[in-house]
């Protein structure tokens, strides 16, 4: 009885439910990042990390080489967009991290964040296929704010037994377009910060 509830307690911190999140993710707000004056509010253990360091710190995971090849295919995608972009990394657990990077203003609408949640979703079927990887989306939607106007998209990415969330934000804003790619093992996709920089 006592794991049973121990299991719904941590079910609740970590569930999809926006408001049970913002009571968990309280808990744990310690680490403001700025960028492009924007604050967005990671967990106390990311810390900011350069491409090189990322990539010598996932030299760790050998017993994840598919994880470590994704990992350095996201790191190559954001390069590739030749946009300014910083990237976070958990100090405990180089699995976790998050690219926060510049992306072109969308004039969001309804009709429009669909077609963008499409073309990210069709791009991840292609990524699955080449990588050997399974991606299964959680969900995809449009919300907005007094402000800005948000894409999300989640996804479980799944290699035999392993298993990793993966969640992408594109935030639009008179300020211009900010993209998020959040990549951990925990399921927090920090959806309460973004909703929080995006009302600013």
């Amino acid at each position: 009885m006592k794991k049973l509830l121990l299991l719904s307690i941590i079910m609740l911190l970590v569930g999809c439910n926006s408001s049970t999140k913002k009571s968990g993710f309280a808990r744990f707000s310690k680490n403001k990042i700025e960028f492009k004056n924007n604050t967005i509010v990671l967990t106390s253990d990311y810390e900011k990390m350069s491409p090189d360091e990322f990539k010598s710190r996932l030299d760790s995971l050998n017993d994840k080489p598919r994880f470590k090849k994704i990992a350095l295919h996201e790191l190559k995608k954001i390069e590739d967009k030749k946009v300014d972009f910083e990237l976070f990394v958990d100090a405990k657990n180089v699995e976790n991290y998050v690219f926060v990077y510049v992306c072109d203003f969308f004039q969001l609408d309804e009709h429009r964040a669909a077609r963008v949640v499409q073309t990210l979703s069709d791009q991840k079927k292609d990524e699955a296929n080449t990588q050997d990887v399974r991606y299964k989306r959680i969900h995809g939607r449009y919300f907005f704010t007094s402000t800005s106007k948000v894409v999300k998209l989640k996804y479980l990415k799944a290699y035999k037994k392993e298993r990793k969330f993966q969640t992408e934000y594109i935030v639009a804003s008179k300020k211009g377009g900010i993209g998020l790619l959040i990549s951990n093992t925990k399921d927090i996709d920090f959806e309460s910060s973004v909703k929080r920089f995006a009302s600013k």
